[in-house]
Formats: C-alpha cells, structure tokens, sequence
C-alpha cells in the first residue's frame, strides 16, 4: 500500500470538460505514487478558514509526479464556487494522500462493471486504464449515468479505449427525455443484457444511486459477485 503523505501540490492546469465539470493537474511536491480508485484530500485556504474536501484521482497511476482529479460544481457548496470563480493556474494548494480502500489491487476478477454516476466517471476513467491493461482481463464494461448529452464526461477517452479493446465495452445512460442517442433513464434500468456471476462491480456516485444500483443487481442474484462502492453525498 503507497503510505499516506502530506505536502503541497502546484496546480498546473484547468481543462473545462463540460458546462458544470473541470479537470484539475497537479503536481505534488514530492512523489506521490498511487494506485487507480484513490482519492486525495485537498486543503484550500479562504478568508482564514481551510476548506478540506477528498477528490478521487481521474488519471492513471502511471506517473507518480502529477495526477488529475474531476471535479463537478456545487453551487451551494464552499469550495467549488471558489475554484469556479478565481484562476487557481500556478497556485499552490496542501495535499494528503493517497487515501482509499476501493482500488484496482483489490479488484482481481477477469470480469469486471464499472459504473459512474456523474463525476465519478473520472475515477471510472483511472481504474479503467489500469484493468484495461491486465492479462487477465476478459471483459471490462464501463457505464456511465448522466444527467444530460453535454454533461457525459471523459467520454472521448472512454470511446478510444473501447475502440482499441475488444474486451472493452461503453454505454452511457443520460436521464434527460429530450434526447434519443443514448439509452434514457437510470443505470438499473439497463442492465438486462449482463451476468453479473463471478465478476468485481464497482460503483462511484451520490450514495441513493449506488444504493439503487447495488440493490437492483443484488435482485438478479449473482454467484461470486464482488462489490466496491465508493458513495458521496
């Protein structure tokens, strides 16, 4: 297990990846190796009060001299607005980290479903560049649930590693009716065409939709089936 650390980080770069989600670089100030489904907490200063919040890692584990993290704007939230509203390019931030139980070394089957909610397709996007790699892989699937066409994010990534992979397959679900490209309502409600027996599902989102989805393939009762839950609220 990489231990945990505490330093600075250097912002390096902002990437816009939909009207309400942004990619973060950053450049810790000393090595930080980690593994693909952790996270990192930041501490971000404001008006003499430190704002601590965790993000996951959406990059690969590859490169233990910088990673990205996705991060999706709450409006009524107190750090995002900050992050949304000033140029944190070329500032310095307090990092600790890597944290996490729900990573790649702990998903072992040739089978594996990941499943992101919103901005948890950025760590959907880490754990899949890892597995993707794996000898052992069979068969990766990777679905992401989002609330409209504009908000699927990382989707250029996902589309290439599905292209290049055989073993890997990508369905995006997008709530909004208004749309008829993608299959429309909630995750659970397409997954008729998958057995989940003897496979590792990992699961990133608001805590209601995991739950919902754990509970619906729960209901078709796999044999040998792993679940990794990684729920924020």
């Amino acid at each position: 297990m990489n231990p945990i650390k505490k330093m600075s980080g250097l912002i390096t770069k902002v990437t816009d990846l939909s009207p309400t989600a942004r990619e973060y670089v950053i450049k810790p100030s000393e090595l930080m190796p980690f593994t693909a489904g952790s996270f990192v907490n930041l501490f971000v200063e404001h008006s003499g009060e430190k704002i601590r919040r965790a993000f996951s890692m959406s990059s690969a584990d590859t490169n233990p001299d910088e990673f990205a993290i996705t991060i999706r704007l709450s409006p009524n939230g107190k750090l995002t607005p900050l992050l949304w509203a000033e140029d944190y390019v070329g500032r310095e931030i307090e990092l600790m980290g890597p944290l996490g139980l729900n990573t790649a070394d702990k998903m072992t089957a040739s089978k594996t479903f990941l499943f992101g909610f919103g901005v948890g397709a950025g760590v959907v996007k880490s754990l899949a560049e890892n597995l993707g790699a794996r000898d052992n892989l069979n068969s990766l699937t990777i679905v992401t649930g989002n609330r409209s066409t504009e908000e699927i994010l990382h989707k250029d990534f996902f589309d290439s590693l599905s292209e290049t992979n055989e073993k890997v397959s990508v369905k995006y679900v997008v709530s909004d009716n208004s749309q008829t490209i993608y299959p429309i309502g909630h995750i659970q409600d397409h997954l008729t065409e998958y057995d989940f027996s003897n496979s590792d599902v990992y699961m990133c989102g608001q805590g209601v939709a995991c739950d919902a989805l754990e509970k619906t393939i729960s209901s078709t009762n796999p044999t040998n089936c792993n679940f990794f839950v990684e729920d924020f609220h």
